[in-house]
């Protein structure tokens, strides 16, 4: 279980391109100690903070946290935490990342 936001069991995940389609999935990161790792974001400022501005992401709730977790071998869930700085997707506009998702949390 997690918490977010007085009690909200939500978490912004990062997502990726698809095979150079108009899909996305779950952008899993490999630890340097070769654990695969899922970053999740307690709200859009921390993941804003900690991946860029351009940083595509979807809102997840813990069952889709478990479907996740469930449907590829991730080792650790990693919250909040800053990507490296070459990993950052910084965007020229000040606007919010995309997302196929609005942030009913906002």
């Amino acid at each position: 279980m997690f918490e977010h936001r007085g009690g909200s069991s939500r978490l912004y995940v990062l997502l990726r391109p698809s095979g150079g389609t108009a899909t996305r999935t779950v952008d899993l990161r490999i630890l340097s100690d070769g654990r695969v790792g899922l970053a999740a974001y307690t709200s859009l400022t921390s993941l804003v903070r900690n991946c860029g501005n351009g940083q595509p992401w979807g809102l997840v709730d813990e069952q889709g946290l478990a479907e996740i977790r469930a449907s590829a071998e991730i080792d650790v869930v990693l919250l909040d935490a800053p990507l490296p700085l070459q990993d950052r997707c910084i965007s020229a506009s000040n606007s919010s990342p995309d997302s196929y998702m609005t942030d009913p949390l906002r």
